[in-house]
């Protein structure tokens, strides 16, 4: 035998360890790389989807950001008493009130009609049709300036808005006139009443 021979016969079993090392590691790299290309499906769904959903939330900051710069907007006429239901309650309360503040003889009736659609709604839609609603008043025995103060009064005091929409003054007398009036309201509530159930 020659030294090399010897070499190689020595170390025989060392050689053999190594040749099983490298098919071993040679089989794990093709192992992983197998792996990975099944994986890259799946990364790039997840790739997408993250796009997918980083798109959304870009689209819903700026909803809010759009939102938040118009509260103001809509914060002035809801304090004003124009958006959301209608206070019907608060508003012959205020006028009750008022009147009572005046000194005004207690000659006051009022009646509260129902609301009026301006428009008729759509049941599909949700956003509820504008109202109007009509308070008839009627007022003996009371001089007009004490009518437009009474009016000015209540319109100061009470949360929301409407309009003088006519007022008849008549049969003069000594202890004052008899004033009829109606006020009309405007109401845009924000979401549209749910029908009534069928029976």
């Amino acid at each position: 035998m020659t030294d090399l021979s010897a070499i190689v016969y020595q170390s025989r079993r060392a050689l053999l360890l190594f040749a099983a090392i490298a098919v071993l590691g040679g089989l794990l790299v093709w192992a992983l790389q197998q792996y990975g290309q099944s994986l890259r499906p799946e990364a790039a769904a997840a790739r997408d989807e993250q796009a997918r959903l980083q798109s959304t939330l870009t689209g819903k900051q700026e909803e809010l950001a759009l939102l938040s710069a118009n509260m103001p907007r809509f914060e002035a006429p809801r304090q004003a008493g124009l958006l959301g239901p209608a206070d019907r309650e608060g508003w012959a309360q205020t006028l009750t009130k008022v009147h009572q503040a005046s000194g005004l003889p207690n000659t006051l009736s009022y009646s509260l009609k129902p609301p009026v659609a301006v428009a008729p709604g759509d049941p599909s839609n949700p956003v509820a049709p504008f109202q109007t609603h009509e308070l008839a008043l009627s007022l003996e025995g009371i001089h007009e300036s004490e009518l437009l103060e009474l009016l000015a009064s209540y319109g100061a005091q009470v949360k929301g808005l409407f309009r003088l929409q006519s007022c008849d003054l008549s049969a003069p007398a000594s202890q004052g006139l008899t004033a009829k009036c109606e006020l009309r309201f405007f109401k845009q509530p924000l979401a549209a009443s749910s029908p009534a159930p069928s029976s």
